[in-house]
């Protein structure tokens, strides 16, 4: 019978101990072994030479083979992944705050992995949460969650992620503004517009319209210049010059 999936050795400084475990057993659910008589001798072969070097030393002196699968994965679990300080994991989890520039996303999932040895237990997600609200390093955003009355985990997350995409926006918005206000002014920024019957004179004002007569044959152009006085860009005065043509009446 065909098998689902391949294993390859363990090989120590590119893979952990704990996930090689879980893709082994992982590998023996979707083929259905559960025998384990099998999952021992299926696990000896392809562990490869050096584990099972280190096997046989670490059981010595009886042989892996006499060895149930499980007290297997065990020693070896002991040797290459002891079990690190819950004291010590707690303080790097509770020491946690998220860098600068760094996504909600990624601190939250440095912090579940920080939580792995911690035990936290049936407090996890509490945990997670009050190390979220603290360690978000936004003034705004955490103002807001500290405001919310019975905050869960889950509604943290969605409040902050909401916010921080929200935030991402605007500063694109800003940015794509102050870019438009800084391309030259082109001669797209004269506008004609066609049939004006009247059009009001306005006193000469640095602020108001000026408005100029000129004859042609069978037109009148009227030339509309508005003089903007309270901007510079790229040190040049900024001016909106609209040309009204109509048919003379």
């Amino acid at each position: 019978m065909a098998l689902f999936g391949k294993l390859k050795e363990f090989r120590e400084g590119r893979e952990e101990w704990i996930q090689y475990v879980e893709r082994l057993e992982h590998f023996f659910a979707a083929n259905s072994i559960a025998d384990e008589v099998k999952k021992r001798s299926i696990f000896l072969s392809i562990v490869g030479p050096d584990s099972y070097k280190l096997l046989r030393n670490l059981v010595s002196p009886e042989k892996p083979g006499e060895k149930t699968f499980t007290e297997l994965v065990e020693i070896m679990t002991k040797h290459q992944s002891p079990a690190p300080s819950e004291t010590v994991q707690r303080c790097k989890f509770n020491s946690r705050f998220r860098k600068s520039g760094e996504s909600i996303a990624t601190f939250v999932s440095e912090l579940k992995s920080l939580s792995e040895f911690c035990n936290y237990g049936n407090t996890l997600n509490d945990m997670l949460r009050d190390r979220l609200v603290c360690g978000i390093n936004d003034d705004r955003i955490q103002r807001n969650l500290l405001a919310q009355p019975k905050l869960t985990f889950a509604k943290a997350l969605e409040i902050a992620t909401s916010q921080e995409t929200a935030a991402r926006n605007a500063q694109h918005l800003k940015e794509a503004f102050q870019q438009s206000l800084a391309t030259p002014l082109t001669q797209e920024s004269v506008m004609h517009i066609p049939k004006v019957t009247k059009v009001r004179k306005l006193p000469r004002s640095p602020r108001n319209i000026a408005i100029e007569r000129s004859g042609r044959q069978n037109k009148s152009v009227i030339a509309v210049e508005t003089i903007i006085t309270s901007r510079r860009i790229a040190g040049s005065k900024i001016r909106t010059v609209i040309v009204v043509e109509r048919e003379d009446i």
